[in-house]
């Protein structure tokens, strides 16, 4: 999508800023699309885009620059340099692939049951995160539940909450935030995940603070969609805040 049109989306929205968060995998599996873009080229169009916008919307809407890493754990350095190389404004750290395969075309699922599917996903961004201090969001946790095959849509605190602890208590502990990612919240054909309240609930009891609205945008429909919906739902957990970030510091707002 054209920046100035992700702009205007967002401005008919109500919404004050975007950060353009694209993805940037390494490692890609055969026969996948690659994910990557130049960084470089990203912060020109930016700026192009900004000195183009109206004085009206220039003074009061922000554009900032971000990353969508896709984490592997075999590419903690890759991706240490990535970010070190570059002036980002924030740092989106997500599982896209996993064991060489991508979960949107399906093969992922074949050897589990959706315990073990689910369950060695969140232990993979667990082996991620242990060891990848550079994000400053964790995305799309449960992505893993949006194109699976089985009948369980959800990922429950109830059923994985010993991987989650151990994922909510690093991420709280180290200042990073929590995503509330509303593309996986939506129907997928008769599949609909819904957000587990208990999760961020145990984000906040470790001393998570904020989290982050993310609509996952790959086209206009999409930019901002769904924001008001999780409000109120973030709200009932207990977090007060939610944030972005520029040159990678957290900027709160109180929800």
């Amino acid at each position: 999508m054209p920046i100035r049109d992700i702009v205007d989306a967002a401005v008919s929205r109500g919404l004050s800023g975007v950060s353009l968060t694209d993805h940037y995998d390494f490692e890609i599996p055969e026969g996948v699309k690659s994910f990557t873009f130049d960084p470089k080229e990203q912060a020109s169009e930016i700026e192009k885009t900004i000195m183009e916008l109206p004085v009206e919307v220039a003074s009061s809407f922000r554009i900032l620059r971000g990353v969508e890493i896709g984490m592997q754990p075999q590419c903690v350095e890759d991706m240490a340099r990535l970010v070190a190389e570059n002036d980002f404004d924030t740092v989106v750290g997500s599982l896209h692939f996993i064991d060489g395969t991508d979960p949107f075309h399906g093969n992922y699922y074949l050897p589990y049951g959706y315990k073990e599917a689910y369950g060695h996903y969140l232990e993979t961004i667990w082996k991620c995160i242990d060891k990848f201090d550079g994000l400053d969001i964790l995305g799309h946790y449960d992505y893993i539940a949006r194109y699976a095959p089985y009948p369980e849509t959800t990922i429950y605190y109830s059923e994985f909450g010993d991987i989650l602890d151990m994922i909510l208590k690093k991420l709280a502990q180290n200042g990073k935030t929590f995503e509330i990612n509303t593309k996986t919240y939506m129907p997928f054909g008769e599949r609909e995940p819904q957000f587990d309240t208990m999760i961020l609930t145990r984000f906040r009891e470790f001393g998570g603070e904020f989290v982050s609205f993310g609509s996952d945008a790959h086209d206009l429909g999409r930019v901002g969609a769904n924001f008001e919906r999780f409000i109120p739902i973030v709200k009932s957990c207990g977090i007060r805040y939610s944030v972005h970030y520029e040159k990678r510091v957290a900027k709160p707002e109180l929800l």
